[in-house]
């Protein structure tokens, strides 16, 4: 009896600590406003079961309770803002992901540059800079430019035939110029690669992540495999793991995953085994940067394997996809593609298969706005997390405490009505004029992150996504009969739509 007493009274202990060590957490609760988080299932409830992911479950709370909320993942508190005023203090001094984000991208996807902290992300950032300098992007033209022709021919076959699906077209475009820029050109003529499924399986890998992300049971083998088959339970606790069901369909695909990290593998192995050293720009291509890190001892060989497919998976999926909303934005706002087409003329009087220099790319400013406001209103990614490395104080003067996961909105930022103004919902490229970007907060736009942690792949990402719209919208008019207000956005690791336009594609002179 003693001994049960003794056991009762640690767990009363333990408990008591449990609840001291989240004071702060709890004072949180009771200073910022948010949806009730309920035990075990946070307040994914509704965001995942009734809204499906849909983003504009957040719009309501945001409406609601205002610029800076708090909610729940599963138990994980998370203060979510769309307020330029504090996410300027966040990317100064956040850093690091959270843990629960970075676990799920390791489980996913492996070690990386996207799941390394602070310090070690420092150091890995410095190593692998010199694959996204501007001398060696350049050097990638012919890459683009290549592929950029590979899809202007087959939209010719979509010509006068009505609306066609093209969000696939625009992916596979992307994983192709990611997998040759990251592992040299000589990939291309791999058989992985040329298998138009690759897209498909990509998007698995990505979509496994996610749910890793909106809810921490995904993360747990244990729970996955003890609720996974459960079909008896409650409607609520069924739908939840419905979700976790979905994880293991996922896994399914991860065999053609390792089929694709695989064929990394044998790429990286013809280079360990090389004779021939790298010189000059192709030294710094990323494959054999990774492979110099190895030799020297930085990074594991494993870390080689996860290094490339991680930014091949990430970069393929954001720049696809932004390529592809910005030719349904236009199509949708046929008075701003003229003005597009319009400078492509005077840049390229000639259509069809005319050249593009880094140069050309340069004289395209409208064209850069059309892409930055489709990014805008259509980020590639709609929300990220940093885990709060000290007391940060909100405009208001409540204080989120150190390590707690801060999500960056970046979808309602880039809406933010008190910094964007009442037509903040409207696709408008004169919104990047310099002129209005002066008048504006330096974080209403964050599409590529903000600070030091920025996405390196901005300037790859720009010139590949500008490169191939030139291509496009220089000899092909691009209509659409799906309304922009229709849009229906949904959460995932990248943006995802309900319904993607489809778009119709008649030829120019």
């Amino acid at each position: 009896m003693i001994t049960l007493h003794l056991f009762l009274c640690a767990l009363a202990v333990l408990w008591i600590y449990f609840l001291w060590s989240r004071r702060r957490i709890y004072k949180l609760m009771l200073e910022l406003p948010g949806p009730i988080g309920y035990p075990i299932i946070g307040s994914t409830y509704e965001h995942v079961i009734q809204k499906k992911r849909q983003i504009r479950f957040r719009t309501k709370y945001f409406n609601k309770y205002g610029n800076t909320i708090l909610t729940w993942i599963g138990p994980v508190p998370i203060v979510i803002t769309r307020d330029p005023n504090f996410l300027k203090d966040v990317f100064a001094t956040c850093h690091n992901k959270s843990v629960h984000m970075v676990k799920a991208i390791t489980n996913c996807m492996g070690n990386g540059i996207l799941s390394t902290q602070d310090p070690l992300w420092h150091e890995h950032r410095k190593n692998i800079n010199p694959a996204f300098k501007l001398d060696l992007l350049v050097t990638f033209l012919p890459i683009f430019e290549a592929e950029a022709n590979r899809v202007v021919s087959l939209l010719e076959t979509y010509v006068d035939k009505g609306e066609k699906s093209v969000i696939r077209d625009m992916l596979r475009w992307s994983v192709r110029i990611a997998a040759q820029t990251t592992l040299g050109p000589d990939v291309k003529e791999e058989e992985l690669f040329k298998n138009d499924t690759l897209v498909e399986k990509l998007n698995a890998l990505i979509s496994l992540t996610t749910l890793n992300l909106i809810n921490p049971l995904a993360q747990k083998k244990i729970i996955v495999n003890l609720f996974g088959h459960e079909k008896q339970k409650t409607a609520h606790v069924a739908e939840v793991f419905k979700m976790v069901d979905n994880v293991s369909e996922c896994k399914k695909n991860l065999n053609y995953i390792i089929k694709y990290l695989t064929c990394i593998v044998q790429v990286v192995e013809k280079r360990l085994n090389s004779k021939e050293e790298s010189s000059g720009v192709e030294s710094n291509i990323l494959v054999n940067i990774a492979i110099d890190l190895y030799r020297k001892g930085v990074i594991k060989y494993n870390d080689i394997r996860s290094e490339c497919g991680m930014m091949i998976a990430a970069g393929f999926d954001t720049s696809g996809l932004t390529a592809y909303h910005t030719l349904y934005t236009l199509a949708a706002h046929p008075q701003f593609q003229a003005k597009v087409f319009d400078e492509l003329t005077e840049v390229f009087p000639n259509s069809a298969d005319f050249q593009i220099t880094y140069t050309d790319v340069q004289k395209l400013v409208y064209l850069d706005r059309a892409v930055k406001e489709t990014l805008r209103l259509i980020p590639a990614i709609p929300i990220t997390a940093r885990e709060a490395a000290t007391d940060l104080r909100l405009p208001n003067g409540v204080v989120i405490p150190k390590g707690v996961l801060i999500g960056t909105d970046i979808f309602h930022t880039h809406r933010n009505p008190e910094f964007w103004g009442p037509e903040a919902d409207i696709f408008n490229p004169d919104n990047f004029l310099p002129e209005n970007l002066q008048k504006r907060h330096s974080h209403a736009f964050v599409g590529f992150a903000r600070g030091k942690r920025n996405c390196i792949g901005l300037k790859y990402a720009m010139l590949s996504i500008k490169f191939v719209l030139a291509k496009i919208l220089r000899n092909y008019m691009v209509k659409t009969s799906f309304p922009f207000k229709d849009l229906v956005f949904v959460d995932n690791m990248t943006m995802k739509l309900v319904e993607y336009p489809r778009l119709e594609f008649l030829r120019r002179t």
